[in-house]
């Protein structure tokens, strides 16, 4: 299991912005993080007021955080390095809201690594219930230019 702090030393997001809150398995194909949802998140007083809901984008973007992280370590890297950036999102689909006290399960699965394309296929879960999916691609790119 990896911890937050290991996580960001890892992938290059911080704050209200980092959407996993631990990786509970990981092997150079696929992992499962947790993304505990928590009433003060950001997005909870707007996105609806009295009656907090996820956002799906947010959701989709737990699982491309947890896609980062498999490829990063693949590739032996970190955020510092390399960002990775989304090229495609696709047969996105959401079954149910997700709200405040839930523990978001992401499972990600690498499908195919091309030069620097990485395409991921990932399910959201609550409880063993499937919340949301998504196929997504992005580059990963150094961000030393030279």
């Amino acid at each position: 299991m990896f911890d937050k702090k290991y996580i960001e030393s890892i992938i290059p997001h911080r704050g209200d912005m980092l959407m996993i809150d631990e990786v509970r398995e990981y092997d150079t194909s696929s992992g499962v993080a947790i993304k505990n949802v928590r009433d003060d998140e950001f997005w909870c007083a707007g996105h609806f007021p009295g009656n907090p809901i996820m956002p799906g984008v947010l959701q989709v973007e737990a699982m491309a955080q947890t896609a980062c992280f498999i490829a990063f370590q693949n590739m032996n890297t970190n955020g510092a390095e390399t960002l990775g950036y989304f090229t495609t999102m696709e047969k996105i689909k959401f079954f149910h809201m997700v709200k405040p006290g839930d523990v978001l399960e992401l499972h990600v699965e690498l499908v195919t690594k091309k030069m620097s394309l990485w395409k991921f296929h990932g399910i959201a879960m609550v409880g063993g219930r499937k919340v949301s999916e998504a196929t997504f691609t992005a580059v990963m790119q150094s961000t030393n230019p030279n």
